[in-house]
């Protein structure tokens, strides 16, 4: 029988990280780990806070992964990846906020350089599996996260006043998770339906409106381990 080995690349939220007046904790049960329980098997989490896929190329993540492989056995990267991304310098903004800014990662580079190591991963027989983006709550965020490193009524002004451009910006990184993963034939584990559903989701999620909580995170796991099922993924016999 083949060994079950996964492996996460991912950012704060992947790793378990939560904000308590802005200071970062974290999750000991956080979802990777209940994850991990449920399937028996450990999981790999190489997720860093601030994490980008430009990061993940710079660091030559997916080529120190395959350099190591053991092709004898099932193989799994999952990439939870995106919302970092999505953000933007909001000093750079504050400075000129009538201008147009490019996020972190454009949508052209997050779609061409995740593809291209999809493509690499699967040349060498590993499976690859994406998930979405828990949604961020706009107000929060701003308020919390934006408003104490940057000029508030000049990145509102990048906005035309209306904050709530912040959550439609991060929804579209979500989408091309989606894209990316129907074009390449990947697994997709949707974390963000869950939360859209709930009408107090913010119950599960820390000040900031970026980071679940413990209780989301059990909420994400629990949801992950339902689609799991559904895809046939079952937990490693002993």
């Amino acid at each position: 029988m083949q060994n079950l080995n996964i492996t996460l690349i991912g950012d704060s939220i992947a790793k378990g990280i939560t904000t308590v007046n802005s200071k970062l904790g974290k999750v000991e049960n956080c979802a990777s780990k209940l994850i991990e329980n449920y399937l028996g098997t450990k999981i790999n989490n190489l997720s860093v806070y601030g994490q980008t896929i430009k990061r993940v190329q710079e660091k030559q993540i997916i080529e120190n992964y395959i350099e190591n492989l053991n092709p004898n056995d099932r193989n799994v990267v999952v990439f939870s990846i995106g919302g970092n991304d999505s953000d933007y310098n909001w000093n750079e903004i504050a400075l000129s906020p009538l201008v147009y800014h490019d996020p972190k990662t454009t949508e052209n580079e997050f779609v061409d350089i995740l593809t291209k190591m999809i493509k690499e991963l699967k040349k060498h027989g590993v499976e690859v599996w994406l998930t979405g983006l828990p949604p961020i709550h706009s107000e929060r965020y701003f308020n919390n996260v934006i408003s104490k490193v940057a000029e508030k009524t000049e990145i509102s002004k990048f906005f035309n006043g209306d904050i709530t451009n912040i959550q439609r910006h991060q929804e579209i990184y979500n989408f091309l998770n989606y894209k990316i993963a129907v074009e390449n034939d990947c697994k997709f584990l949707d974390i963000r339906s869950i939360f859209l559903r709930k009408r107090d989701f913010l119950s599960d999620y820390c000040l900031d409106g970026v980071h679940p909580n413990e209780q989301g995170h059990q909420e994400i796991a629990k949801d992950i381990i339902r689609q799991l099922d559904e895809y046939g993924v079952k937990p490693v016999e002993r």
